[in-house]
């Protein structure tokens, strides 16, 4: 179980803010107004609080834990210093960051001169890169808010994630993921890693783009088809593993629905049943890509997938680019062939399913 236990014999105590300036820099046409009004955080949150959009708030404390209700305002920037760079939820922590079409909040490194501007006072000298910050790591805890949120150049964490959705009830809307990590291909775990969410949580209208890997799910977590996988401004910049990646940490026991149809999800198990009932309903046009020695068992047969002969839906390799792209990174330095994965087994007759739109197993 991934857990983050804080040693319980520090002394916790609230939130010391140190006030570093308290004035703006003035741009006299007003057109790149920057804020200098920032805020380090050198201990943990353990009263209700509130962040305001005119601060910066420079992560400093190592980690940080927040331990009871945080609200962000919308247009608030937090930036994670390297003395701190992650964000962890003690028992009763929750963040409440509700930002807005023109007030996003943004969460990025302390390098990032963009956002705010330049706030580690180093002029041109450093620029903001992957992995230069951990993780937001819900830890366990339920009830967390991201609406109109950016995480930026994050990941530098033990799962290589820059939000970990590890909880329940939890809601990510409308959110911007670009320059995070996600495992480089020997993991499974994405810059939005929903791994260890709960059935409840809600993943919707976000956009991913040069991530390492962008996203990755588990087997009781449904998704529609309203996150892209692309640069808005720019259809050709997706991210280096282009996928949803499944973890099958459980069967299939329940009703699960996947509707995306930008990008394959990726499955890597070599025994994932669909059992108890269990049933997997695809849209059409949506496509599964499988890893080496991979296989699906259908406890009850073909009718254990819901649409699989649908219009555009295919079962392939890993390798196979011609499917929604290269989810495998590696440019077009290897091929697929027959033998790739180990294909859909038929529980109910005994046989290997040998459908038209299953290539490579």
């Amino acid at each position: 179980m991934k857990s983050i236990v804080k040693n319980s014999f520090l002394v916790v105590v609230t939130i010391s803010l140190i006030i570093y300036s308290c004035q703006k820099d003035e741009d006299p046409n007003n057109e790149n107004p920057v804020t200098s009004n920032i805020v380090y955080v050198t201990d943990d949150l353990t009263e209700v609080t509130t962040w305001y959009h005119d601060s910066i708030y420079v992560i400093k404390a190592w980690d940080f834990y927040v331990e009871n209700t945080l609200t962000i305002q919308a247009g608030t920037i937090v930036k994670f210093h390297p003395d701190g760079p992650d964000m962890i939820l003690g028992s009763g922590g929750t963040i409440i960051a509700k930002g807005t079409v023109a007030s996003p909040i943004i969460f990025t490194s302390w390098k990032d001169d963009s956002a705010g501007g330049d706030t580690n006072g180093d002029g041109g000298a450093t620029s903001p890169s992957v992995k230069d910050w951990g993780a937001i790591d819900l830890n366990d805890q339920n009830g967390s808010q991201f609406v109109y949120c950016e995480f930026h150049y994050g990941g530098n964490s033990s799962y290589s994630a820059t939000l970990d959705v590890y909880g329940n009830n939890v809601k990510v809307d409308h959110c911007i993921f670009s320059f995070n990590s996600g495992d480089d291909g020997s993991g499974w775990y994405g810059a939005l890693d929903v791994t260890y969410g709960g059935p409840d949580c809600v993943i919707t209208n976000n956009t991913f783009f040069s991530n390492v890997r962008p996203l990755s799910v588990n087997t009781d977590f449904s998704l529609d088809d309203s996150n892209i996988f692309h640069n808005p401004l720019s259809i050709s910049t997706t991210n280096t593993y282009n996928g949803i990646f499944v973890y099958c940490l459980d069967e299939i026991t329940g009703n699960l629905s996947w509707g995306e149809t930008e990008v394959p999800f990726v499955i890597d198990d070599n025994d994932l049943w669909t059992y108890n009932g269990g049933t997997l309903t695809l849209a059409d046009l949506v496509v599964l890509k499988f890893r080496p020695g991979s296989e699906l068992v259908l406890d009850n047969g073909a009718a254990d997938i819901i649409n699989y002969n649908g219009p555009g839906v295919y079962f392939t390799s890993y390798k196979d680019d011609t499917k929604k792209g290269d989810t495998n990174g590696d440019g077009n330095a290897t091929s697929p062939s027959n033998g790739d994965w180990e294909g859909i087994y038929d529980n109910v007759n005994g046989v290997m399913c040998s459908w038209a739109n299953i290539f490579y197993d």
